[in-house]
């Protein structure tokens, strides 16, 4: 009898590229390791600590702070680049709507996470819920 449910193939939910700044020979990321953002840098991940929320699981190995790193991503839908207005967001920082087709950011948490900012550019690429 074919079994119901399970592990959804690779192509479901939200898949990212990370970099793990303290990868090394001696603490390796395992597939499957239990990983969550940093704020350390752009697409930063570490290891989950006990009592965390689980963000991320590695899809693969990697023993260096320079490898990328496949992740399944969970509590966020889709990563988009947008514009943003007013002071440049920080890593980790949560955003909301600034009223003018683009965002801003926010006072409190809500769900958002900032990635990537590109001050030059004037954008930055933000994990939505």
């Amino acid at each position: 009898m074919t079994r119901v449910g399970g592990h959804l193939p690779d192509d479901y939910g939200l898949s990212l590229t990370v970099i793990v700044p303290t990868a090394s020979e001696a603490n390796p990321i395992n597939t499957g390791d239990t990983l969550k953002f940093v704020n350390t840098g752009n697409y930063h991940a570490g290891k989950a600590a006990a009592g965390d929320a689980v963000q991320l699981i590695a899809k693969h190995p990697v023993n260096d702070p320079y490898t990328p790193l496949g992740v399944h991503a969970f509590g966020f839908s889709r990563v988009s680049k947008v514009k943003y207005s007013g002071t440049a967001p920080t890593i980790g920082a949560s955003v909301e709507a600034d009223g003018n087709g683009g965002v801003r950011v926010a006072a409190a948490g809500n769900g958002t996470r900032v990635l990537f900012v590109n001050t030059s550019g004037g954008f930055a690429e933000i994990a939505f819920p």
